[in-house]
């Protein structure tokens, strides 16, 4: 006789946040690591799409360690990524119907569009701008791939 365990996607949910904090801390060390901003992306407008709370605590949880292991401003990427995901995404989802073009749409926002928001609002604030190097092409290249097999 079997028995079932109810907990099983939450305990699997937790680990692949243990995952990520380890993965977060070695993509500091090894530059060559892609940050999973985009996929974290996807998974942020996932959640919110499928009403999942928990889904949804455990996304901002990592967001908030990406934010804290990056440096970036404490809330900046929930703000802009719930901006993205009440009043962009619905209006592109009705336009384009393609999954894979979808994917391409959540690493350009992800990474070019953070940029910007930090950008602009560094700018408003007058502290210094945000750097880019070559790897944020490198990340957007990785991370496109891996949302292209989710979706």
């Amino acid at each position: 006789m079997q028995r079932s365990f109810p907990y099983q996607n939450i305990i699997s949910q937790l680990a692949l946040v243990g995952l990520f904090v380890i993965y977060i801390s070695l993509s500091s060390i090894y530059l060559l690591f892609p940050p999973l901003l985009a996929i974290l992306f996807f998974a942020y407008y996932d959640a919110l799409g499928k009403h999942d709370l928990f889904g949804l605590l455990l996304v901002v949880f990592m967001l908030v360690i990406f934010e804290a292991e990056k440096g970036f401003w404490f809330g900046s990427t929930i703000v802009f990524f719930t901006v993205l995901s009440k009043y962009l995404l619905p209006k592109l989802e009705q336009l384009i119907q393609c999954r894979i073009c979808m994917g391409a749409i959540f690493v350009a926002l992800a990474y070019p569009g953070y940029w910007l928001f930090i950008w602009i609002a560094n700018g408003v604030l007058l502290l210094p701008p945000p750097s880019v190097d070559w790897h944020m092409g490198l990340y957007m290249i990785i991370e496109f791939l891996i949302i292209s097999v989710i979706v």
